[in-house]
């Protein structure tokens, strides 16, 4: 029995939802917007570490990772969205950029293909925008093509501390199928809230690791 391909191929069906509300109860989106032009998407974790030094070495280290500095190249963001992203005001015909200009919160999502029909699936349910970066170059004889760049922060949910949901139809172990995968982007994935943390007088045995 030959052994299956993974590797990812493609981006594609880049979608956004407007955060409407947020707090320590939950999470509320607009319907998801479509928009086509996707070129790239690049995920950066953002990582926090906290060593624990102790009789002059190191003994224990945590990172966590709180979310993704994201870029998205893109063909052209519309320019509704993009003003709506940036906080930009619409007065008469003209977009206008302030520095009070607030940002709107969005959930970003994407389709990443893959072998054998797999799709890779995934929301980033909380997500603020820089203004795009831009750079136009005339023509010398051939088509010069302008695209979008987007810093995007992307965090963890207030209410449950998620930062990122994937379905992969490639995992067989999560059961997320081909036809789970037609749905996925029907709407942001609103999931439950965190499991409390376990006390210390609920833990049988220390838990404490040392590293030698």
């Amino acid at each position: 029995m030959s052994e299956s391909v993974m590797a990812r191929m493609n981006i594609r069906d880049l979608r956004i939802a407007f955060i409407t509300k947020e707090g320590s109860e939950g999470i509320e989106y607009e319907a998801p917007i479509l928009i086509p032009g996707a070129m790239e998407v690049g995920l950066s974790p953002r990582v926090s570490e906290a060593p624990l030094y102790g009789d002059g070495r190191l003994r224990h280290k945590v990172k966590k990772i709180d979310g993704y500095d994201v870029t998205l190249g893109h063909n052209k963001i519309p320019p509704a969205i993009s003003a709506r992203m940036q906080g930009k005001s619409l007065e008469g015909k003209i977009r206008v950029s302030r520095t009070v200009d607030s940002t709107s919160g969005f959930a970003l999502g994407f389709v990443v293909d893959q072998f054998d029909g797999h799709t890779e699936n995934t929301w980033l349910p909380k997500c603020v925008a820089a203004p795009s970066e831009r750079t136009v170059q005339q023509s010398t004889g051939s088509v010069e093509y302008s695209t979008d760049s987007l810093s995007i922060t992307s965090m963890a949910l207030q209410y449950n501390d998620a930062y990122e949901y994937t379905g992969d139809t490639a995992d067989e172990e999560s059961g997320f199928s081909k036809e789970d995968a037609k749905t996925f982007f029907d709407k942001v994935p609103v999931m439950p809230k965190q499991p409390p943390a376990v006390e210390p007088d609920d833990v049988g045995e220390s838990q404490i690791v040392e590293i030698e």
